[in-house]
């Protein structure tokens, strides 16, 4: 999540160097990378089925700050044979957008990083 709202500077090292993997699923490929932060840009939620440990699923979305830009993320993670990250998402994303407005944050003004 917030690598995909990272200045296109910051997105551009990471994709640069070596990604490490943790399971057999883990993106590293720096192209299928990239398409998966522009799909989190335009969805506004990120989800990581199976990447980190071969029995979790996490979904995640945007916090904004007060001049609408990201400025940390929320995710729930479950255990990965009992999610359905399309009913998740929206529930994280209303979490996101209410930790935003505390901030007075219009979640709407929220820049695309590239």
């Amino acid at each position: 999540m917030l690598l995909a709202y990272a200045p296109a500077e910051v997105q551009e090292k990471v994709l640069a160097t070596p990604l490490e993997r943790y399971t057999p699923l883990t993106v590293t490929d720096p192209g299928r990378l990239r398409r998966g932060l522009a799909e989190v840009r335009r969805t506004g939620y990120a989800v990581s089925d199976r990447q980190v440990t071969m029995d979790a699923l996490s979904v995640a979305a945007p916090i904004c700050g007060p001049e609408g830009s990201v400025v940390a993320a929320i995710s729930l993670v479950v255990a990965q044979h009992r999610a359905d990250p399309v009913a998740l998402a929206p529930l994280v994303q209303a979490a996101g957008r209410t930790i935003s407005r505390s901030f007075g944050t219009s979640y709407g003004s929220r820049r695309s990083a590239g």
